[in-house]
């Protein structure tokens, strides 16, 4: 059902296909402790029972509707102190592929990617650190296709937003171009910062007023940047100076 691609240079060479699993990310993680895998390895499957999202949460998608898979990846190129930007890149190239279809798409910092204020793709990587460098990286993808109803009122599909049913292996090798396409960026350091530039002028809240859970309150503020490690910068209305916190330290709120 689901092919390998040809036209890519690392990402999606060798597709892995399961009915059902309890976690890609976990079956990814088996394949590479055994070491039998190449870079840019996909595992894929139509049913993920225990899919895994940011702080500990579990991603839930409505089997055979969705895109739901993770690569593995060796972006041995990267420090440990700029490793943010596999996430940067990868919800870049979900924010490009998702582009073609509709507009106002934006990245929740630190990597979920939301159309029209509503969560289309949840993104998870887990990195293994070999001294200063990452050794390898698992990028577990959860992408809203045609599932129309969901528990979570703040989420969304492409399906939802078009009005249109796609056919799910041709979105899959789309995405996996776009990701190709980005990751081949990534390789080429000259093109880091713009790549960082990229993602602020595509953050949800960037030079612009939204509101926060902070500290138990209900505040507005502005998002004015992001480090190198991924720390959010906010200049919140209730607080003197520009703060820089991380994912448990302020909560969205978006209507």
């Amino acid at each position: 059902m689901y092919n390998s691609i040809q036209d890519t240079l690392i990402i999606g060479k060798k597709v892995i296909y399961l009915p059902s699993c309890h976690s890609t990310n976990d079956i990814a993680a088996e394949i590479v402790h055994a070491g039998l895998f190449a870079e840019g390895t996909i595992v894929i499957t139509d049913n993920q029972v225990k899919g895994k999202g940011q702080r500990g949460t579990v991603w839930q998608a409505s089997p055979g509707e969705n895109l739901t898979f993770s690569v593995i990846l060796s972006p041995s190129f990267i420090t440990v102190s700029e490793q943010f930007l596999i996430s940067q890149v990868i919800a870049l190239a979900i924010r490009a592929y998702l582009s073609q279809y509709v507009g106002h798409v934006k990245i929740k910092w630190p990597n979920d990617v939301y159309v029209n204020n509503r969560k289309v793709c949840g993104i998870l990587i887990e990195n293994s650190i070999q001294g200063t460098k990452i050794a390898g990286s698992i990028v577990g993808i959860g992408l809203n296709v045609n599932q129309k109803d969901f528990e979570n009122s703040n989420a969304t599909s492409l399906s939802r937003e078009t009005g249109n049913l796609f056919l799910l292996p041709e979105e899959f090798q789309k995405v996996l171009t776009f990701l190709d396409v980005y990751y081949q960026q990534m390789r080429s350091l000259w093109r880091h910062n713009d790549l960082r530039q990229e993602y602020l002028s595509h953050l949800y809240g960037y030079n612009e007023t939204v509101t926060f859970n902070y500290q138990n309150r209900i505040v507005k503020g502005t998002v004015t940047g992001v480090t190198a490690i991924g720390k959010i910068l906010v200049k919140l209305e209730t607080e003197p100076e520009v703060l820089e916190l991380g994912l448990k330290e302020i909560e969205w709120i978006i209507q």
